[in-house]
């Protein structure tokens, strides 16, 4: 498996596995049509080693 991430505006369909616009998810290597959107552009092979996630706020109370 590995981390591509979507250029387009649109969401798209590999293998089924679906990613959103402008983020990386985690694909099969040789999922159905996967070649075909990198040849493309419309996808394109992540750096990252994991999905990107929003980090979370710490939300504690500093009062003394």
């Amino acid at each position: 498996m590995g981390m591509y991430r979507n250029e387009s505006l649109g969401v798209v369909n590999v293998g089924g596995t679906f990613g959103a616009p402008k983020q990386s998810f985690e694909v099969s290597d040789n999922a159905p049509g996967l070649k075909r959107l990198v040849d493309r552009g419309v996808l394109s092979k992540a750096t990252a080693t994991t999905a990107s996630k929003p980090k979370a706020e710490n939300k504690q109370d500093k009062s003394e």
